[in-house]
């Protein structure tokens, strides 16, 4: 009998469905992407759902990924790139069109696009991969999936139609790829930034808010009780940034723990109010699928 073919996917990768799930950073699935000719990525995978997903993905020092025969880095997604260490850039391949961004900021991009992402810096490269719609089922490996998409045609290195008018081309430039959902770095100082608490207050930056997701940032004082928050329209994933975040659901009473790089999936509907028990302040990502409201 011949031997059945494994195909490349992450094993074991844990399920959201129905429940809150908090999964550590210790308990990730780990996952090599691509091959010799796209490059290769580490993926660290916290779990994956219908709608929703979380992971963190590295790059080595002077690596990068592209786009291979079987390996293709086309996305029809809202994708949020959020860079905890390091420093990224991202190519749009076929407009030539390239954003950096650094510890605290993000590369965003809306639609069908396909994108390379390299670390030319000395120190190795950490970001938080988020996106919505989920491309496929959880049970179709990528690999199979991208059989059904086209292949690139050439490759643009650089806006050179900019080569002559920069910076004055900036301005209109900036507002072109915010418009269009062109890769652009977005910082805090873009986001939307909203105070959550009566009695004491946390500050949310919202630096990517969409009809797919919105994804942003939560700043903890410390001592600090919030409010209960509660998400009707869509499901929730938080990932401890800096600090430890502590999570209540009020309703069955659960008391969730986070450290650093620490994930807590919340199911849409959920009640839950954020603490911080120590004396330093907290940061905490997060992103909700589809509707924040």
């Amino acid at each position: 009998m011949a031997k059945k073919q494994a195909v490349q996917a992450p094993k074991d990768v844990p399920l959201f469905a129905d429940q809150p799930m908090r999964v550590g950073y210790d308990e990730t699935r780990r996952f090599l992407w691509g091959d010799e000719q796209s490059g290769e990525v580490n993926d660290i995978i916290y779990g994956r759902g219908q709608s929703i997903s979380c992971l963190i993905f590295t790059l080595a020092p002077g690596r990068n990924f592209r786009s291979s025969e079987r390996w293709k880095a086309l996305f029809d997604q809202d994708r949020f790139y959020y860079v905890l260490e390091g420093e990224l850039t991202i190519q749009d391949p076929e407009t030539g069109d390239v954003a950096v961004a650094r510890p605290g900021e993000a590369v965003f991009w809306r639609g069908a696009k396909w994108h390379f992402g390299f670390n030319v810096g000395t120190v190795e490269t950490v970001v938080l991969d988020w996106y919505a719609p989920q491309e496929r089922p959880p049970d179709v490996p990528e690999v199979v999936f991208g059989e059904t998409k086209p292949d690139l045609g050439e490759v643009a290195n650089a806006r050179r139609d900019l080569l002559g008018r920069w910076p004055a081309a900036l301005p209109d430039e900036r507002d072109r790829r915010l418009r269009d959902g062109a890769v652009v770095t977005l910082t805090e100082n873009d986001a939307l930034h909203v105070l959550q608490g009566e009695t004491s207050q946390a500050r949310e930056s919202l630096f990517v808010s969409t009809d797919q997701l919105t994804a942003g940032s939560l700043t903890l004082p410390a001592s600090f009780r919030g409010d209960v928050v509660v998400h009707e329209g869509g499901d929730k994933v938080i990932l401890c940034e800096t600090g430890r975040v502590n999570v209540h659901l009020p309703d069955s009473f659960e008391w969730y723990e986070l450290g650093e790089k620490d994930c807590l999936y919340l199911p849409r509907g959920t009640p839950h109010q954020f603490w911080n028990y120590t004396g330093e302040a907290a940061r905490a990502m997060f992103y909700v699928v589809p509707d924040y409201a």
